[in-house]
């Protein structure tokens, strides 16, 4: 890729970051960091790609399990050519970086919960 012209994309990601960790900091739930990546990583694509399909919002998928995001489908065909000439792949791994880590403090702070709640209830017994 040696002297192709390469586009940054910081300027959208800058304008969504400051809402997305705000709406990442208010989920309660595990499976919602899930939801919300989806909808703040579309919305990214959508500023940089307009008329992309909402419905393609579902090529977009968090693998926590695997500390990365995927994207397949329509979507990963329209975006071929701006996901190789372009700072969104990493954009985008920086923002499910983010939720990853929400995911993980909420998974922990749930099996912390459901073990405090184990304890507590062999103490009434």
């Amino acid at each position: 890729m040696k002297g192709e012209k390469m586009y940054s994309y910081v300027k959208y990601e800058k304008e969504v970051e400051s809402e997305y960790r705000r709406a990442l900091d208010q989920i309660k739930r595990p499976e919602e960091v899930i939801d919300v990546f989806g909808e703040y990583a579309f919305k990214l694509i959508s500023m940089i790609y307009e008329g992309v399909p909402s419905d393609m919002k579902e090529n977009i998928k968090l693998l926590t399990d695997k500390e990365k995001v995927e994207i397949n489908g329509k979507l990963k065909e329209k975006l071929s050519e701006i996901l190789e000439k372009s700072d969104l792949t990493a954009i985008l791994n920086r923002m499910a970086q983010d939720a990853i880590n929400r995911y993980k403090k909420l998974k922990n702070d749930d099996e912390r919960t459901d073990l405090f709640r184990l304890g507590d209830n062999a103490k009434i017994h």
